[in-house]
């Protein structure tokens, strides 16, 4: 394998493993590089943001605000930035062409906790309150 830059901070990335599924994270400031769909198979698999996402949020936060355009790690197409429209706080960036995520620290826990269905006692919450109102 090629040595792979971060488009971030420009570090290096490793490969992880995750039940049978290769991703890339960068060894500095932690963002995480998804080839297509692979962060929708993840996000099904438990406890896959606590192997994947180690990095510290606040550096995520940080990276949000750099703005300059980044190209896609495998195809270099210049990528599209998004925003996730159920969590605003989560900015990334997508490849057009390949459809490759690229997700910083701590955006896949926030992305996968975005899926997550209420347990029965927060069914149970949020129908005591529609009773209430």
């Amino acid at each position: 394998m090629n040595l792979i830059i971060c488009p971030k901070c420009g570090g290096s990335l490793e490969q992880v493993i995750c039940s049978g599924i290769e991703v890339d994270r960068c060894l500095c400031c932690k963002g995480i590089w998804f080839d297509s769909l692979e962060a929708e198979k993840l996000k099904a698999i438990k406890g896959s943001e606590s192997l994947l996402d180690i990095g510290d949020p606040k550096t995520g936060t940080q990276l949000d605000q750099i703005t300059e355009f980044i190209n896609c790690l495998r195809c270099g197409t210049r990528m599209t930035r998004m925003v996730d429209i159920d969590q605003h706080c989560i900015w990334y960036e997508k490849c057009p062409v390949c459809h490759g995520v690229w997700l910083d620290a701590g955006e896949f826990k926030n992305f996968k906790d975005n899926f997550k269905r209420p347990g029965i006692l927060g069914q149970a919450k949020k129908m005591f309150r529609r009773k209430r109102q």
